[in-house]
């Protein structure tokens, strides 16, 4: 081998040593929720916007898709981009039920039918699968597995 191919080599290898590592982590898109009972959706990253919409309930699953400073740009269920302040925000998992099925016992379209889930109806998300989510709903009264392409924004969560 050319003592210069060898050279190279070895200066391309020791570089992982030397070097540190960066690792991008996928920040976004993020699924969360809103943390209070009234959260203002801004245009721009700054209590100097203007409000685009004021969030009047908890729990409304948000998206988030970037980030300044202690704002977060998420994106609605009804499609409205904005900006919202991280306090306002929690990580907790929302969705919406997209289409209506039935939540059953165990993630098989096999399985024992729990309850009948209708559009809009907000929903904890516990974890996910590859094709299900496992839900709680109304205080954790009913809890179930739920197909996953039927909530909103689940395909942002990480898959158990």
């Amino acid at each position: 081998m050319n003592f210069y191919l060898k050279l190279l080599l070895l200066i391309f290898v020791s570089s992982f040593f030397y070097f540190p590592k960066v690792v991008l982590a996928e920040k976004f898109p993020k699924l969360v929720s809103v943390k209070t009972s009234k959260a203002n959706l801004r245009y721009g990253p700054g209590k100097n916007y203007p409000i685009k919409l004021v969030f009047i309930k908890k729990n409304i699953p948000l998206i988030i898709i970037d980030e300044f400073d202690h704002w977060r740009k998420v994106l609605t269920t009804k499609s409205k981009i904005g900006w919202v302040h991280k306090s306002q925000l929690t990580l907790k998992h929302r969705s919406i039920i997209l289409k209506s099925d039935y939540l059953r016992k165990k993630p098989y379209l096999s399985s024992k039918k729990i309850a009948l889930l209708n559009n809009n109806v907000n929903v904890s998300v516990v974890k996910c699968k590859f094709f299900w989510c496992k839900i709680t709903l109304k205080n954790r009264k009913y809890s179930g597995w739920y197909i996953k392409k039927y909530l909103w924004g689940s395909n942002y969560i990480i898959v158990d």
